[in-house]
């Protein structure tokens, strides 16, 4: 698992955290992708919120410090054909083939990497500041999720708590 972050935020400021708004982009005529799984959203969705919480941060809709984004990378032979334009900077994955897509800016992390460049089955968790819609932290663990398979409820909980036991970031501190 890796992290990249914003090295000027200050994590300490941030109390709360709600799910970023999705963007749902036009349905592509003929596209086939991978079936939507509410069990695999929903189990990975509680994790990072438990997470989160553990790291003493309290879900809210009213005013959160942070928004909360997850992806995971899928294989490009995957991909549909398709003349959707995506925002800049993001490609296909996951919370594509769930009909999502995110529009927040990677300002202040050197290490971005667009979703497409990551091996497929790379679970990527995003936390963007409220307030200048900028990623601040970015977790991933690379090539540890099939979507189109049945995930262990166990597994998930295991790859999130290990990406978000590096949250907040502790820039001194080799892992």
């Amino acid at each position: 698992m890796e992290t990249a972050y914003d090295r000027s935020a200050n994590f300490k400021v941030y109390q709360t955290f709600n799910w970023y708004p999705t963007e749902v982009p036009p349905p592509t005529a003929g596209a086939e992708g991978l079936p939507y799984n509410s069990a695999l959203d929903l189990r990975i969705r509680e994790a990072i919120a438990s997470e989160l919480v553990k790291q003493g941060l309290s879900p809210t809709t009213l005013d959160p410090g942070l928004l909360v984004a997850y992806d995971i990378a899928v294989d490009l032979q995957q991909e549909p054909a398709s003349n959707y334009v995506f925002p800049p900077g993001f490609g296909y994955g996951y919370s594509y083939w769930y009909g999502y897509r995110y529009n927040y800016g990677d300002g202040g992390i050197p290490e971005f990497r667009n979703i497409r460049e990551y091996r497929a089955g790379t679970l990527v968790i995003d936390l963007i500041d409220r307030n200048t819609n900028q990623l601040i932290w970015r977790g991933w663990s690379e090539s540890v999720l099939d979507p189109a398979t049945a995930v262990d409820s166990r597994k998930i909980n295991r790859i999130i708590a290990n990406i978000m036991s590096r949250f907040p970031p502790t820039p001194d501190i080799t892992r």
